[in-house]
């Protein structure tokens, strides 16, 4: 024991020698703040705050990151993608039409555009923003201004990525994983939704 207690108090009479040289070098003309340039290795980082300041309730700036991402993924409701078109026209498919009523459901309520993706061919991208137009206005909403033709802020999925998002889904979207890892298999229990990890749809086993 002797060596570790010799050991920490020459580190202690170190770092006190070493304290004792830095508020020496201050000078007795040094009378000012600690952040005032006089003495650099001295900062008060809380110099700035008043005495009485409080800081922000418990989860305050996690919620409002949560409830921006949230915002985000509202504004992909409003998007009518190009697989969306019949045939790659100006006639909307079924999943398109669909879209088109959810989007006149709910347009009156948000602030977010309606989005056209674009084709990267400008006659193209008018000729459906102009079809978009018109369906709206059958719906009852009639201000052209709110239908736009740009790139959606969503992200497309590689080919990889999208069994995973899949079984994510299969699982109610909770649980502890899903996809190849992860906890949690279709009936609960250990395992991915397909099968890695230590199970498949329940308990021990696998499914592959």
């Amino acid at each position: 024991m002797k060596p570790f207690w010799y050991g920490g108090g020459l580190l202690a009479a170190t770092l006190a020698a070493f304290g004792a040289v830095h508020a020496q070098s201050c000078g007795p003309a040094c009378t000012g703040p600690v952040h005032s340039g006089c003495c650099p290795w001295l900062i008060d980082n809380c110099a700035q705050i008043p005495r009485t300041a409080q800081p922000a309730p418990v989860g305050t700036y996690v919620n409002r990151w949560m409830f921006l991402q949230d915002q985000k993924a509202e504004m992909d409701d409003f998007v009518i993608y190009q697989n969306m078109w019949f045939r790659g026209g100006t006639e909307l498919g079924p999943m398109g039409r669909y879209y088109i009523d959810l989007i006149a459901n709910r347009l009156g309520r948000t602030p977010f555009p309606v989005v056209v993706e674009t084709s990267r061919n400008d006659r193209l991208d008018e000729a459906r923003r102009e079809v978009v137009i018109t369906l709206l206005e059958r719906r009852g909403l009639t201000d052209p201004t709110r239908v736009v033709v740009a790139f959606p802020i969503a992200e497309g999925l590689m080919g990889d990525e999208a069994p995973r998002i899949a079984a994510f889904y299969l699982l109610g979207g909770s649980g502890l994983g899903y996809g190849n890892t992860g906890f949690g298999g279709f009936g609960g229990g250990f395992g991915g939704g397909f099968g890695g990890g230590f199970g498949g749809f329940g308990g021990f086993g696998g499914f592959r």
